[in-house]
């Protein structure tokens, strides 16, 4: 499996309840509502060795990373993939999905993100794409993300049908 494939299942699948919100989830949340991400010394970012210790704890492990451009949606500036870890690391299966976390900022603010917020991709992963998503509606609209979108796009809070939070 490589690199953005294995973060795109981190942040688009797994069982979940609104209450597992957990404080890197929180921290989403903050930044949603602030639009300002942490500094890297604020978030504890750091680049470490692959080591025993790390074990798979890397940025490419966790649900905020957007690996084909170096970003995560916390931590601000370019990240390592392989070798970045922040206090925010947050693998699958721990709190909630990105793309959940958002629709609950939606339900609280009653705004949606831009377009350029939501890291839209004109062709998304297979599997991973606008109509693999449960906040894509077929008319070409977005629950979470303001724009128009065609069934193979995809961008960085895809939440597969059947996974998260229910709608």
């Amino acid at each position: 499996m490589d690199e953005v494939e294995e973060s795109v299942i981190a942040k688009s699948t797994g069982e979940q309840e609104e209450e597992d919100i957990a404080t890197q989830d929180a921290a989403l949340f903050r930044r949603l509502v602030t639009g300002k991400k942490l500094s890297k010394e604020e978030a504890n970012y750091r680049k470490v060795e692959k080591s025993s210790s790390q074990g798979d704890h890397s940025c490419i492990k966790c649900k905020f990373n957007l690996p084909a451009e170096k970003k995560c949606h916390i931590v601000e500036g370019e990240i390592d993939n392989d070798h970045g870890i922040s206090k925010f690391f947050s693998p699958k299966g721990v709190g909630m999905l990105p793309g959940d976390i958002v629709w609950d900022f939606i339900k609280k603010t009653g705004k949606k993100l831009n377009y350029e917020d939501g890291h839209v991709l004109t062709k998304g992963a297979e599997g991973f794409q606008c109509k693999d998503c449960k906040y894509y509606m077929f008319s070409g609209r977005c629950l979470l993300i303001k724009g128009k979108f065609t069934p193979e796009m995809s961008c960085a809070f895809v939440v597969k049908i059947g996974n998260g939070t229910e709608v």
